[in-house]
């Protein structure tokens, strides 16, 4: 077999995917490692893992005789026109040890966005609208209808953003202590963090920040990330505890004022039906819907007429998508056949892509 593909990496904060596909949309492999986000891992560190998700799938591509065409490639940290300048240099590293492995269309199309907008290609058609992710971190992102593309938050809480696994569970965590002398409600997410981190009650959680006095089972590795609390959150929003919901509420609350500011600075309309992406791990498999919906009814206060779409996808498929769209011209006809061959391949059975 011989012709051209596309290769999409979707680099994160806990994960990064690289996945090839051809022309067709035919997914030919893909291969997944941990994080590549320069801001927690430095430059060196955060290329290495790119390579370690994108050469596999490179090798995989021409074992199958196929060259690159083009990239779509999805940075996390990619927030500001500083790390554009960091993360620049990166990417060309990347593409030229890329195509050390298979061969690279000379004038090959780069598009290199922030990961969040993977989320909003993912899960509309033309990619014209409002994406709100909440996976490790939270993130708002838009594209109007002239192409203009916005972020809005997704930097640091020390900046008032957030809406992220990390914030949900600190938020917890601080409800918690809170409850434990009368300060604040009780919350059942006391009992459960207790359980899940085997302590033998809440103030341990301060062992997890003296080296050496973490639990059992947690001294080799380090503490657990917070962020893998946040299930928690969600479970006991779920029977009934009224503090874990009032968590949610209030950053979903955040996050969907994100989004229509979002909206306004594009210029939509408040009439208009904006598209209103929900992606990220924390929002496309909450079983509870209190964090959802009060993302949507904050962004409904303005934007009444807003459709709300939860990603079924993994956000890949949009680093794969603005790759093709790099290349696709004006066919619009083969762009939709690609679109939906992609889209049953890299939907929700494709378990082992998250």
């Amino acid at each position: 077999m011989s012709g051209t593909a596309i290769l999409g990496i979707d680099s994160g904060n806990s994960k990064t995917l690289a996945v090839c596909c051809t022309r067709e949309g035919r997914v030919v492999a893909w291969h997944r490692v941990g994080s590549s986000n320069y801001q927690t891992l430095g430059v060196e560190r955060a290329y290495q893992a790119l390579c370690g998700a994108v050469l596999p799938v490179a090798q995989a591509a021409r074992d199958a005789g196929l060259s690159l065409c083009a990239f779509g490639i999805g940075l996390n940290g990619l927030d500001r026109s500083k790390d554009r300048g960091v993360l620049e240099p990166v990417v060309d590293r990347l593409v030229a040890r890329t195509a050390e492995v298979v061969p690279v269309v000379a004038e090959a199309p780069r598009v290199v966005r922030n990961d969040a907008f993977l989320v909003l290609r993912a899960g509309i058609d033309d990619g014209v609208g409002i994406a709100v992710s909440s996976g490790s971190g939270g993130n708002c992102v838009g594209v109007g209808r002239d192409g203009t593309c916005l972020q809005v938050g997704g930097l640091t809480g020390e900046l008032g953003d957030g809406g992220g696994a990390g914030h949900i569970a600190l938020e917890a965590l601080r409800a918690a202590g809170l409850a434990r002398d009368g300060r604040g409600w009780a919350t059942s997410f006391t009992d459960k963090v207790v359980g899940m981190l085997g302590l033998s009650s809440i103030e341990d959680i301060v062992d997890f920040a003296i080296p050496g006095q973490a639990p059992a089972g947690y001294q080799e590795d380090g503490p657990p990330q917070v962020g893998l609390l946040a299930p928690l959150v969600f479970q006991c929003a779920a029977e009934g505890d009224l503090v874990c919901r009032r968590i949610l509420a209030d950053i979903g609350r955040d996050l969907g004022r994100a989004a229509r500011i979002a909206a306004f600075r594009l210029g939509f309309a408040p009439d208009d039906p904006v598209p209103l992406v929900l992606g990220g791990s924390v929002l496309m498999h909450a079983e509870e819907p209190t964090f959802a919906r009060a993302v949507v009814l904050e962004m409904r206060t303005q934007y009444r007429r807003a459709v709300p779409v939860t990603l079924e996808h993994h956000p890949v498929l949009g680093a794969l998508l603005l790759g093709m769209d790099a290349i696709a011209g004006d066919d619009e006809l083969a762009s939709r056949l690609v679109n939906g061959s992609l889209r049953q391949q890299l939907g929700p059975q494709v378990s082992g892509l998250y």
